[in-house]
């Protein structure tokens, strides 16, 4: 199912877990007698093993998950301009001020992008993404781990039976 990892991957990979994995023990800190204690609770356990038993491979397994070459998010506006712009290339064809029907208006935006934050908030919006998936993959890790080690064993059985 899963590839053996060089020593050095695992660390790397077990060090981004670290920072979610920090902030969910964060949860169960309590203060005893003017100091902070981490109970160890099933919860706590389940955590810690899960981070570093099955994260590091979940994390190279579904590698694509993490990549940045995703679409990110676009906001109102840049998607309305999109709309207006498909509107006037679809419907507005033949008119005065199109040459050759193709549709030129000499008063349209004078630039293909809108005043807005998406360049700003693109970064946050990827860096949370990546932060709720390492979330995810930590909460649930066991659990995926054993279903894709069920999955991987059903289709070896279907394979020497078919």
């Amino acid at each position: 199912m899963l590839k053996r990892m060089p020593f050095k991957q695992y660390l790397i990979l077990l060090a981004k877990g670290l920072f979610v994995m920090l902030l969910m023990l964060t949860w169960s800190l309590q203060q005893v007698a003017g100091r902070w204690i981490m109970p160890v609770t099933p919860i706590t356990i389940w955590t810690f093993l899960s981070w570093l038993l099955c994260y590091p491979n979940l994390r190279a397994k579904f590698s694509d998950l993490y990549s940045k070459n995703n679409a990110g998010m676009e906001s109102y506006k840049t998607k309305a301009l999109k709309l207006h712009q498909q509107d006037i290339s679809s419907n507005h064809k033949g008119y005065r001020w199109s040459s050759n029907g193709v549709a030129t208006n000499p008063w349209t935006y004078s630039h293909d992008s809108t005043q807005s934050t998406d360049e700003i908030l693109n970064p946050i919006f990827v860096f949370c993404e990546h932060l709720w998936i390492t979330f995810l993959l930590i909460l649930c890790g066991p659990i995926v781990m054993v279903v894709l080690m069920l999955t991987k064993l059903g289709k070896s059985l279907l394979h020497k039976l078919g």
